[in-house]
């Protein structure tokens, strides 16, 4: 597992987070069995997921939960529901969300899941089937204090709902509303959960922009991705005085100097579905939202949008990635020799499984927070990951990158030495 050579089908994200542990191996001085130990799964797990479509036919999905690691507390990771869900990538972001919770110091452990299928093309009753058939075969290994399941790409708060609630029988057994989060509100989810994750990436603007020299009032936001993580940041950043000039998704750009209303055009996609016809702003081709002129560009759409190649020469000042893995190993060199300050995901889009935390937190105390000290305790703890990244990466004269994998692995290998193990 340390043998750096990449299988020709192997996805952008699996060998993007492979490089940069192996990179981070090297600089920690890490043994061969160390590192093949670190990057190696718990569990990994397959199981069918069928579902008995609105035509009447029978069609069986593949579905995955790997189980990273979980040293420092129950598993916790999203659920992805998507055509190009596979085992590989399920696992990398599993590694991914274990130097998430770790950098973020708090007491949980790394996990993913998914199902390989057509989302955006089945039926609300053909998901719900999907999410139960799911839970059902996921069900022995997961748990409130063993694997916490959380929503991401096309998985929301009601598919959330429909997993607590197999996971309880359908009222056969008592209702545990820790077993998930990304909840409704009323069955034990937190308050701020949906802006979280867009929430974080402005928080990290804003605890990092006096070292990019930016003003909120200056500064000009390109957003790339206009789903859930896109569309709060822009809100946010709109809020907190940038104008933000363009956001994109697959079907093209929407472009507007003076800056977008983010509502505007979250309610001119809800009823078109695409771009074009948006009367608050031009339309350009998706690809160019690397060219619109900006100081911070925020990746929040799907992983390796950005390689070394259109990386270059941009000119932007600060980078936050708002999805998981964005850039590309040669895309972040190529952005930091050009003087942007990039931001990476397991410091800038910790949002989502910082709350996550909070809601887990709450539904094991049965509390409830208001969405006033989520949002509080989410920039307290934002704020000292980002401190620590920041403190790190001046005394090694690393990137955050390496700062943030390097304080993420330690924490985990030093607490499982301290369970005995590792030796």
């Amino acid at each position: 597992m340390t043998d750096t050579a990449a299988p020709a089908d192997e996805p952008v994200l699996a060998r993007s987070v492979r490089d940069f542990l192996s990179t981070a191996a090297e600089r920690l001085e890490l043994s061969a069995g160390v590192h093949e130990w670190f990057a190696a799964a718990d569990r990994e797990l397959h199981v069918k997921v069928p579902v008995v479509g609105d035509d009447g036919e029978l069609r069986v999905f593949d579905g995955y939960r790997v189980q990273h690691s979980n040293v420092l507390g129950p598993y916790k990771g999203g659920l992805r529901f998507d055509d190009d869900v596979s085992l590989p990538e399920t696992r990398a972001l599993a590694q991914l969300m274990t130097l998430k919770t770790a950098a973020a110091d708090i007491p949980l452990g790394g996990g993913k899941g998914g199902v390989a299928c057509p989302a955006k093309e089945l039926s609300p009753a053909e998901l719900e089937q999907v999410a139960r058939a799911l839970a059902r075969g996921l069900a022995p290994n997961l748990g409130a204090d063993l694997d916490v399941m959380a929503p991401d790409m096309n998985v929301d708060e009601q598919t959330m709902a429909w997993i607590a609630d197999e996971l309880a029988g359908s009222g056969a057994r008592p209702y545990e509303p820790g077993v998930v989060t990304g909840k409704p509100i009323p069955l034990g989810g937190s308050p701020g959960r949906d802006a979280a994750t867009g929430r974080g990436v402005v928080i990290a603007y804003e605890l990092l922009r006096e070292r990019a020299e930016l003003e909120p009032k200056e500064t000009r936001v390109a957003i790339q991705g206009t789903g859930n993580v896109g569309m709060w940041a822009a809100r946010l950043f709109t809020e907190l005085g940038c104008r933000v000039v363009a956001m994109s998704k697959s079907d093209g750009t929407a472009v507007n100097e003076d800056g977008l209303d983010p509502d505007a055009l979250a309610g001119h996609l809800a009823d078109a579905g695409e771009i074009e016809g948006f009367g608050g702003g031009d339309r350009a081709d998706a690809d160019a939202i690397l060219e619109v002129g900006c100081d911070v560009f925020v990746p929040a759409a799907r992983a390796g949008m950005l390689d070394g190649d259109a990386a270059e020469g941009l000119g932007w000042r600060m980078v936050i990635e708002g999805a998981n893995g964005p850039l590309t190993p040669e895309a972040d060199r190529a952005l930091r020799d050009d003087g942007a300050l990039v931001v990476p995901d397991l410091l800038a889009n910790t949002g989502g499984v910082v709350v996550s935390y909070f809601e887990w937190l709450q539904n094991r105390r049965r509390d409830r927070w208001t969405e006033e000290t989520v949002n509080a305790r989410l920039r307290e703890t934002m704020t000292a990951g980002l401190g620590a990244a920041v403190e790190r990466a001046e005394r090694d004269g690393g990137s955050l990158r390496e700062a943030g994998y390097d304080i993420a692995i330690e924490r985990v290998l030093a607490a499982a030495r301290l369970r005995r193990l590792l030796p």
